[in-house]
């Protein structure tokens, strides 16, 4: 990893009042969001952070309102940017994105992980079809 990189990850990690992040075999830092949101960061060089939350599967037959919500995200005027909402290849919707390293600090990155995760939840409602918005 990186110098400011691991600069970053260090005031992550005091943000979060924990002693370290550990990376796992793929070199993601995994962090539980609230009660059920994961987050995954890659930090691969000191330009960009890949962050992505895994949501859940794909409904097999998801209905207009379902596909509008989840193409919406999307969208340029998204509340959701810099995160965009995918596919992967098991079907899976994920949110993920690619913020800067340059001028993050531990506490913006913690509250970014939070809306994300937050956000996830959400993602997750909507697709089980539980959203009472």
């Amino acid at each position: 990893m990186l110098e400011q990189t691991r600069a970053l990850y260090a005031a992550l990690a005091q943000a979060l009042e924990v002693d370290s992040l550990p990376a796992d075999d793929d070199g993601a830092v995994a962090l539980t969001i609230g009660e059920e949101s994961q987050v995954l960061i890659y930090g691969t060089d000191d330009v960009t952070l890949l962050i992505v939350a895994p949501v859940a599967p794909l409904p097999p037959r998801p209905d207009h309102g379902t596909m509008l919500w989840l193409l919406r995200q999307n969208f340029y005027d998204s509340d959701l940017a810099p995160f965009c909402a995918a596919a992967d290849a098991a079907g899976h919707v994920v949110l993920w994105g690619r913020v800067p390293v340059a001028g993050m600090t531990g506490e913006l990155l913690a509250s970014l992980l939070d809306r994300l995760g937050t956000e996830a939840g959400r993602a997750r409602a909507e697709l089980a079809g539980e959203d009472d918005d």
